[in-house]
């Protein structure tokens, strides 16, 4: 693919819409998971190739795939089997980091009707330090009222 040919593909999947119908198309309805008190997106570096053990940051909300999660079956998944995980231990200020998705407690979330997205021991994703900045990490804790304890997940 020339150089040409790819600003025009990045062009056509900043377009509104464009990137969750190839999604569909694929099968899959992906989503994006955007910050509640800010316009911050659960976000994977690397530009869409996941590191197994890398923590999970918000960043700017962009339409490219590294921002696009499957949240489907009590998992919340990215390309390549990947999943946003905690240990089974897991405690207050514990960071999500992405493994290989095998089902483990540890990998399962739920959404609220309230925000939340919650794991493990009734956990909430959570962004460390209570500010919605940039490349903030994405942690666990006790689940509140706290602004950055609330997703919105758009599919």
């Amino acid at each position: 693919m020339g150089f040409r040919s790819l600003v025009t593909l990045i062009r056509l999947l900043a377009l509104p819409g464009v990137v969750g119908l190839v999604a569909s198309c694929a099968g899959t309805q992906m989503a994006t998971i955007i910050s509640g008190n800010s316009d911050q997106c659960l976000n994977f570096p690397i530009e869409g190739n996941p590191v197994i053990g890398t923590p999970a940051r918000i960043h700017a909300c962009d339409p490219f795939k590294n921002q696009q999660w499957n949240v489907a079956k009590g998992e919340i998944s990215a390309s390549g089997n990947i999943c946003l995980t905690v240990p089974d231990d897991a405690v207050d200020g514990t960071p999500v980091v992405f493994a290989s998705c095998r089902g483990a407690p540890g990998q399962h979330w739920s959404e609220q009707e309230n925000g939340h997205i919650v794991g493990i021991g009734g956990k909430c994703l959570d962004v460390e330090g209570g500010s919605a900045v940039q490349w903030a990490p994405v942690i666990v804790s006790t689940c509140s009222d706290a602004p950055t304890q609330k997703w919105n997940v758009q599919r």
